[in-house]
């Protein structure tokens, strides 16, 4: 479960987030949606607190942190309860595939480097890159660095995973294969939380949609109820606007 309970961000003069409140259950797929500025990237990144809220309480799984008073225990379990997929991939560039997918699991989860390596060498076949672990981020196309940082996420076995427009950085042409294995990351039924402009996977794999604007929550609902039947004018707007950029 993610849970945010009156989310607010404020950079100097710059209210990004006005006070968030909604859950994604345990297990469920939610794709949050919305305009560049609405507050998306920035909603993900103080699930995790690589950017604190200025106010409000955050419960990832069974770790729940107030942003105004925590300890460093409290976040310590926060961030191990989730794990981030970034747009631009964020790989080691002097590591292998294989490599980069070791070092949390040696370096955060202090497993040994046999045990490592073995569980890297698994989620790598899982997203289809076992063939390619000891190849380099430079040799390797942004859809497959895009599914080795997939790999990575996976192997820490988070309580959730986080991504971040994840197919935004990608060439036309590969966004299909980071999409098809998220949706099969989808099928394994861990929680997942999707910042994504990717209406089509919206619609086949999300349990709920999320429409953000202005940063706040406008509308929510089943992909068929967001898509289908809007009820807000500005959620309206957007998805005409979209509809029309993808003619």
């Amino acid at each position: 479960m993610i849970k945010y309970e009156n989310i607010y961000k404020v950079f100097g003069d710059l209210q990004v987030l006005n006070g968030i409140n909604f859950e994604i259950k345990t297990g469920e797929v939610v794709c949050i949606l919305g305009p560049s500025g609405s507050g998306k990237t920035t909603l993900l990144r103080c699930t995790n607190f690589l950017e604190p809220p200025t106010k409000g309480i955050v419960t990832v799984g069974d770790a729940v942190i107030d942003s105004e008073k925590y300890t460093k225990t409290e976040l310590k379990k926060l961030r191990e309860m989730s794990t981030m997929v970034f747009q631009n991939y964020n790989l080691f560039k002097n590591m292998s595939a294989l490599e980069n997918v070791m070092a949390g699991l040696t370096i955060c989860q202090k497993k040994d480097k046999k045990e490592a390596e073995e569980i890297a060498r698994h989620y790598l076949q899982v997203v289809g890159m076992r063939e390619r672990a000891t190849y380099f981020p430079s040799q390797l196309s942004g859809g497959q660095q895009q599914r080795v940082g997939i790999a990575r996420a996976l192997a820490l076995q988070p309580h959730a995973i986080l991504f971040d427009e994840p197919t935004a950085a990608l060439d036309p042409e590969l966004v299909g294969e980071v999409l098809n294995v998220m949706k099969e990351v989808a099928k394994t039924g861990i929680t997942m939380a999707v910042v994504t402009h990717e209406m089509g996977f919206a619609k086949e794999v999300a349990d709920k949609v999320v429409f953000m604007d202005g940063g706040v929550v406008v509308e929510q609902g089943s992909p068929s109820e967001v898509f289908e039947h809007p009820q807000n004018e500005r959620t309206k707007q957007f998805l005409k606007a979209i509809s029309n950029k993808g003619k």
